[in-house]
């Protein structure tokens, strides 16, 4: 059990970033198993940290890394140094990620304005970017996008010449935002199916009144179509889901062949005058997908209602009317974010069309006579590294035929499963990991994608580990199982074969090599359930209500530095005291962000509300950036440090400032008379 929720490493001072993370981490319901949110290693001890797994990085449940170029290449020779630091962060990120099993973000941050080399910075972000390029474990950003805000608000000079902290509060923000948006892409389900509105969500205006050619794709409504674009290339499938004339809407396609989005691209369609909630659930049965898999926007609050009271999994979100504004709620939709896409993402839309031709085809004729036609192809081959990728994304999403329920490959070999048949190719839709252990060859995860199911692909799966098994001289084959809510699929394969399970809690079937070997399909009922289309029963299931309210208040209010700053002060009240002056009103409210406990009373001291070092570098910059002044150390160690003691300080140093602004005009001016003048000064003077 994770003792951390998320552990924070730094060549800098971090601990800024740490009030905007805990703000997040609460935004999204997340909490660590035991012990802190948020808990940062020692100051600039990233390789340390990351080498040490009973530290704050092995015991975290996430782990996240600032680093900068002229930090790490310190003491090296310039430029020349970033190559050889960057390939000693990629082996320390692999072990650390390795040793802990949890995901990892490494964030390149940027150069100081003064010692920094925007090169260095460049070369480092470069390399580590195709270091894990395609990595599951490791990921990198190299920018606060997209909160990155202006380059006048990312650095913090004074702070970091005081105390090693070179960002803003605003920068931070954004920091936290970016990077527990990243991984929250990593560690939760990914929706497969965008289903989508018509009227007021793809185009402006009513294709039933204005007719296929009265309605407008303006260039925000075509930014909403760009990233479906990139949602379908993605592999998620795209679904229309409108109540129109399925005519009238299929003209406006037509009409715009320029849209980066055409009807080759959608997977399927539910164009009526049905309730929405019956439209999905019966793209959920010609898919063959739970419900809790699909992602609905509409522009419309009473149809979104609709749907969320008659299929609460979906993740139903009502985009806003406005296009710009629908545009950009798209953009910090998080759910939406995409990973890492593999070929047998980019071709899934291809796959299901296929699909439903084997579907029309199976309904021409009696099951066993449709196996015989299939002409169905298998292979079966070693994994290689350029499987990698697609093999743990098999572990990661396969639900109903995963036989242990595993999701990670522990295995000594892997084999991957191609599949195609007269209708098409398939593409890599099976795995299998194994060991061996004394005469038994036993199987840790054995998975086959849904849309292979039911074809008797499973047999020959089984089939390749009896073979292999004899071939190595082993007696038998042990097949993992665990039950889970949605495996059932697993299971009654299972009961077909000649095993006996043993074990409680993670059972083993085991058979006889020759047995296994022997395995052949036999298209019964439950093949004939798997060929067909899922029944209701199974898209409706049991998953829980989807978090709508969430994903739009992310998409609608948190969408920049300055609003979660608001949001996360808002979450710590302020009390002025009665008589405070502007001054200590302003320290009180900056004492209540930054500290554990907010001042009541201008008596109230920084150091007994919670204050400590880098809180006092912070609130320095804040006085800085606020009242244009420089606080000195000397001046807030020596003194009880109150509210009204502050204030004070903060008003004496401004008049100061304004003195000394106010001689140096005065020098100027005298720097630019003439003697005569001066004297003529003077003897006004004296008179």
């Amino acid at each position: 059990m994770n003792e951390i929720g998320l552990g924070v490493a730094a060549t800098f001072t971090a601990e800024p970033i740490g009030d905007a993370l805990r703000f997040w981490l609460a935004e999204l319901g997340i909490h660590a198993d035991a012990g802190e949110a948020v808990a940062f290693a020692p100051y600039d001890q990233v390789f340390p940290s990351l080498l040490d797994p009973g530290g704050v990085l092995g015991r975290a449940g996430a782990a996240v890394v600032l680093v900068r170029a002229e930090d790490l290449v310190a003491g090296r020779d310039g430029l020349d140094g970033v190559e050889a630091v960057a390939a000693d962060l990629a082996t320390a990120l692999r072990t650390s990620a390795r040793a802990s099993g949890a995901p990892h973000v490494l964030v390149v941050c940027p150069p100081s304005p003064e010692h920094g080399s925007p090169e260095a910075h460049a070369r480092l972000a470069s390399a580590m970017t195709r270091e894990f390029e395609g990595d599951r474990a490791v990921c990198v950003l190299t920018s606060a996008e997209p909160y990155e805000p202006g380059p006048e608000a990312v650095h913090d000079s004074f702070a970091d010449r005081t105390g090693n902290v070179p960002y803003t509060d605003r920068y931070f923000a954004a920091l936290a935002a970016a990077v527990v948006r990243r991984l929250h892409a990593v560690t939760t389900p990914r929706p497969k199916v965008v289903a989508v509105d018509c009227d007021g969500t793809l185009w402006d205006g009513v294709v039933g009144e204005d007719g296929p050619g009265g309605v407008v794709i303006g260039p925000h409504r075509l930014e909403i179509w760009r990233e479906l674009a990139r949602q379908v290339a993605a592999g998620r499938l795209l679904c229309l889901c409108s109540k129109n004339e399925e005519r009238d809407v299929r003209e406006v396609f037509a009409r715009h062949p320029e849209l980066p989005v055409g009807l080759d691209d959608v997977a399927a369609m539910r164009v009526g005058w049905q309730a929405k909630s019956a439209s999905l659930r019966s793209l959920a049965a010609e898919l063959g997908l739970g419900l809790d898999s699909f992602v609905f926007l509409d522009d419309s609050p009473v149809e979104c209602a609709e749907v969320r009271a008659g299929c609460p999994e979906v993740l139903t979100l009502r985009l806003p009317a406005d296009a710009a504004e629908a545009a950009e709620f798209l953009r910090h939709c998080w759910p939406l974010d995409l990973t890492i896409v593999t070929e047998a993402d980019r071709e899934r839309t291809r796959y299901y069309r296929e699909e439903r031709r084997r579907e029309r085809a199976r309904a021409e004729m009696s099951l066993a006579d449709f196996f015989a036609t299939l002409d169905l192809r298998v292979t079966i081959t070693p994994a290689g590294p350029e499987h990698e990728a697609r093999a743990a994304q098999l572990a990661e999403r396969t639900n109903q035929f995963n036989l242990s329920g595993t999701r990670r490959l522990d295995g000594e070999e892997r084999f991957v499963v191609d599949v195609r048949d007269r209708f098409g190719d398939y593409g890599v839709v099976g795995l299998t990991d194994v060991r061996t252990e004394g005469d038994t060859l036993r199987v840790g995860a054995f998975l086959l994608s849904c849309r292979a199911l039911g074809r008797g692909v499973e047999h020959r799966m089984l089939a390749h580990l009896g073979a292999l098994a004899r071939e190595r001289g082993l007696a038998k084959v042990a097949l993992a199982f665990r039950a889970t809510e949605r495996n059932r699929p697993a299971a009654d394969f299972l009961a077909t074969l000649p095993a006996e399970p043993y074990g409680e809690d993670a059972a083993w079937y085991v058979l006889d090599a020759a047995d296994a070997a022997a395995v052949v399909h036999s298209p019964g009922p439950a093949e004939e359930r798997a060929a067909g289309p899922a029944p209701d029963t199974r898209v409706s299931g049991s998953a829980a209500p989807a978090d709508w309210a969430a994903v739009e208040r992310i998409a609608t209010r948190l969408t920049g530095a300055d609003a979660i700053l608001d949001a996360l002060r808002a979450a710590r009240p302020v009390t002025v005291a009665a008589g405070a002056s502007p001054v200590e009103a302003a320290v009180m409210r900056m004492w209540a962000e930054l500290l554990d406990a907010a001042p009541v009373s201008v008596d109230d001291g920084f150091f007994e509300l919670g204050g400590h070092s880098l809180r006092l570098v912070q609130f320095m910059a804040r006085v800085r950036a606020e009242f244009g002044v420089e606080l000195p150390f000397d001046t807030l160690y020596t003194t009880s440090f109150t509210v009204a003691e502050v204030a004070k300080a903060i008003e004496e140093r401004q008049l100061a400032d304004a003195g000394d602004e106010e001689l140096a005009v005065l020098l100027d001016e005298l720097a630019g008379l003439s003697d005569e003048e001066i004297d003529a000064l003077l003897e006004s003077g004296n008179g």
